[in-house]
């Protein structure tokens, strides 16, 4: 009985293994050319991985030059620029040798690094603005001179004659004597920098010829210094002793300005130069060469800045206008009706924003024609007529 039960399990036990043998059977007598398909999954997942890999290291390698080869065509451009610029003015920029007192003229005037030397002399720069040899410099680099020379960016040097110096503006004119046409700097536009604008400052500081710096432009709304009378460009690019009268340009290589001063409190550069724009020394120049001295004009009238508490009840800015603090008797403001308390919100057709561009206007106005002044009166707008005299008048 019992072996007879045991046969049975025994033959049960076969008879169920016997399928799984044969699906063992099976997979072990499988042809061998799909051995390969259980693994197909993670061998495709492995080369997608590695292709996926080296294409995104791949690209960020390309984003990286494309920035580097970008940024270096940027950096190239604007060296390109830079370089343009300098050349278009370097032969209208020339060292200006101002001697106080005489000396023998055969000398070489303008060997200034000579450490042994006793000579008294001012160095500084100049800029030729007219082919007939006209150029400009600052007042205080020729005052007192006994006699000038100028070397040229090609190594020639003139003797500088007809001097004519205007000491509030700092400005100063004199002609190269040449007998041949000289390069003229070409003038630009002072009115249409703003902050930020690229420029160049070329001048010979210690007496480094034709050397050239490079800013921008930090204020272009006008700047004023106790020592010199007028609106000033201010800039960052680099302004050393004998930069004075050089020359402050544009990417355009257009002449804006004429380097004239620095803010320091170590005697030399510390970020902040200052330039005379080239429209106010248009005017300066034109003065000097016609009638010996500048001619300013007046108009009788004290101006401060609008009070805020003023600007307020009006409901106008600050900065929109000149409050008139006096009138003076007997001159043109008194004449034409305008009167203390009025706020000056344009002079003829152009917009008064400040004290300091509301005197360099009225300085510049030509004395034989009258000018409309827009004023507001109690914060109701007239317009006054008003004619200028010369200071000296």
């Amino acid at each position: 009985m019992i072996s007879d039960t045991k046969a049975s399990l025994s033959a049960t036990f076969k008879n169920q293994d016997r399928p799984k043998i044969e699906i063992e059977n099976h997979m072990t007598n499988a042809n061998p050319q799909h051995e390969w398909l259980p693994r197909l999954p993670i061998t495709l997942a492995l080369a997608v991985g590695c292709a996926w890999s080296t294409l995104v290291l791949g690209a960020q390698d390309d984003t990286e030059l494309n920035r580097l080869n970008m940024a270096k065509s940027q950096a190239r451009g604007m060296a390109f620029a830079f370089k343009s610029a300098s050349a278009k003015m370097m032969p209208s920029v020339v060292t200006v040798l101002a001697k106080r007192q005489n000396v023998d003229e055969t000398e070489d005037t303008l060997d200034l690094l000579n450490e042994d030397s006793n000579r008294d002399f001012e160095l500084g720069s100049g800029v030729i603005i007219s082919a007939d040899g006209i150029c400009v410099t600052n007042h205080h680099v020729i005052k007192n001179a006994k006699s000038i020379r100028v070397r040229m960016a090609d190594g020639r040097s003139f003797a500088g004659k007809d001097v004519r110096s205007d000491a509030s503006s700092d400005v100063a004119v004199f002609r190269i004597a040449s007998k041949e046409p000289l390069p003229a700097a070409t003038i630009g536009n002072s009115e249409a920098i703003s902050i930020g604008d690229w420029v160049l400052a070329i001048g010979s500081p210690f007496a480094l010829d034709q050397t050239v710096s490079v800013g921008i432009i930090s204020n272009s709304s006008g700047r004023t210094m106790n020592l010199l009378q007028g609106l000033l460009l201010q800039t960052d690019a680099t302004i050393n002793p004998g930069n004075s009268g050089g020359a402050l340009l544009d990417i355009d290589g257009e002449l804006i300005g004429i380097n004239t001063a620095i803010a320091t409190t170590s005697g030399q550069f510390q970020g902040v130069g200052f330039a005379i724009p080239i429209r106010r020394v248009q005017w300066i120049t034109k003065e000097l060469l016609e009638n010996g001295k500048v001619r300013r004009a007046r108009l009788g009238v004290r101006v401060d800045p609008i009070p805020q508490s003023l600007a307020e009840e009006l409901n106008i800015e600050v900065r929109s206008g000149v409050y008139v603090s006096r009138v003076s008797p007997d001159l043109p403001a008194e004449k034409c009706g305008m009167e203390q308390g009025d706020i000056i919100v344009q002079l003829g057709e152009q917009r008064v924003f400040s004290a300091e561009y509301f005197r360099s206007l009225v300085e510049q106005l030509p004395a034989d024609r009258s000018y409309p002044v827009k004023v507001l009166r109690e914060g109701k707008p007239l317009t006054l007529d008003i004619q200028p005299v010369f200071r000296d008048e």
